[in-house]
């Protein structure tokens, strides 16, 4: 059973750490070309809880939510793959950048 992380008044059922570690292990599932960006990784408990992050595909990139609930749910891995094929598609609706770097 995990205890929960009390920060001042806030707590957190999830660390930021653990929510990267499974955030990274389902990504490389979804998709190789999918970078997390590490450092927007951050716990929100308001209004919802849950952990704020980045995500690029190529040039496209996006500031996205994952609920607690998903992250320490049973069923955590498949919540994160579904949820992470959507901004997948998401992402790929951007105009990516063509230019080539020589």
């Amino acid at each position: 059973m995990r205890l929960p992380v009390y920060r001042s008044n806030i707590v957190f059922v999830i660390s930021e750490a653990d929510a990267i570690r499974k955030l990274e292990q389902v990504l490389r599932r979804v998709d190789a070309r999918l970078v997390l960006d590490k450092p927007s990784v951050r716990y929100m408990a308001e209004p919802f809880a849950g952990v704020e992050y980045g995500l690029r595909l190529g040039s496209a990139r996006a500031l996205l939510f994952m609920p607690e609930a998903d992250l320490v749910s049973p069923e955590w891995e498949t919540r994160l793959f579904k949820r992470l094929e959507a901004a997948k598609r998401y992402l790929e609706t951007f105009p990516q950048d063509r230019l080539t770097r020589r």
